[in-house]
């Protein structure tokens, strides 16, 4: 029964601080005061009911117990009201952000990536995509510790920054993956973008207890198809990020350009096994 009635009276606090805020989220003066003067009507009802029968008495009662009101209640509403938003905030954006990188996580860059396909879908508008893999990052973590890989992952997400376009995203899809979205753009300008990350990475200082970390990143990419799901899109940059790796790392694929280099070793083979 304690309990109900503790929550109820949080309740009604909060739902009372919530009208004092005003749109910014600060402490509305104009409700402030309709609320002191209130306070302040009750202050006087309350002398010239005891019988003082002085006006300035009631006066001066009202003033105090406004003062006072202000300072026990107003006072902790808002500091209450403060932190139980910043607390709810907090708490939305550690679900969306990667706490070492400081990027989007999966499930953020995941949700961003499913918007910007419903946009392509729905106004036909080009939507590229570029999946970035830090290079050997077993060996970094093996050779020069834990601490060095994480180092290398955070200079990785740092050169997003200067490299991609304000209305691209980029995030942390798994362990040593980023995914980096390019609404309104074609395969060709993201290799561009995918080239100038790749490039940024190779240039930046990243060091570990005075000794240089040696970060490099392969990045596979390749372009939205209408109408196609989240999994096979992803599946074919996967598919170009493995061709990238597999060609010698530090390197840029696009999907398309891939699937060529396949069809033509195919041809080969093809010729090759007839001529036997």
């Amino acid at each position: 029964m304690k309990s109900e009635q503790g929550s109820g009276a949080r309740s009604a606090r909060k739902g009372l601080a919530g009208w004092l805020k005003d749109a910014e989220g600060g402490l509305s003066a104009g409700r402030s005061f309709v609320f002191l003067l209130l306070l302040a009507f009750a202050g006087a009802f309350i002398a010239s009911a005891a019988g003082t029968g002085v006006w300035l008495t009631a006066v001066l009662m009202a003033m105090l117990t406004a003062v006072l009101a202000h300072a026990l209640i107003l006072t902790p509403l808002a500091r209450d009201y403060e932190t139980h938003l910043s607390a709810r905030t907090q708490g939305a954006t550690s679900n969306t952000v990667d706490a070492l990188t400081r990027v989007p996580n999966r499930r953020g860059i995941t949700a961003s990536l499913l918007e910007a396909m419903s946009y392509a879908n729905r106004y036909n508008h080009p939507l590229s995509v570029a999946l970035v893999d830090l290079d050997m990052l077993a060996n970094i973590n093996r050779g020069m510790g834990r601490r060095a890989g994480d180092k290398a992952l955070q200079a990785v997400a740092s050169v997003f920054t200067d490299t991609v376009r304000m209305p691209d995203h980029a995030g942390r899809y798994g362990d040593e993956e980023f995914l980096v979205i390019l609404p309104n753009t074609t395969l060709k300008n993201a290799t561009t973008i995918a080239e100038r990350i790749r490039d940024g990475v190779e240039s930046a200082e990243c060091s570990f207890n005075g000794k240089k970390i040696p970060v490099t990143v392969s990045i596979g990419a390749s372009q939205f198809h209408k109408g196609e799901d989240l999994e096979r899109f992803l599946a074919r940059v996967d598919k170009a990020l493995a061709a990238a790796k597999a060609s010698g790392r530090n390197r840029v694929v696009a999907e398309r350009r891939a699937s060529a280099k396949g069809s033509n070793r195919a041809a080969a083979e093809r010729r090759v096994s007839v001529s036997r």
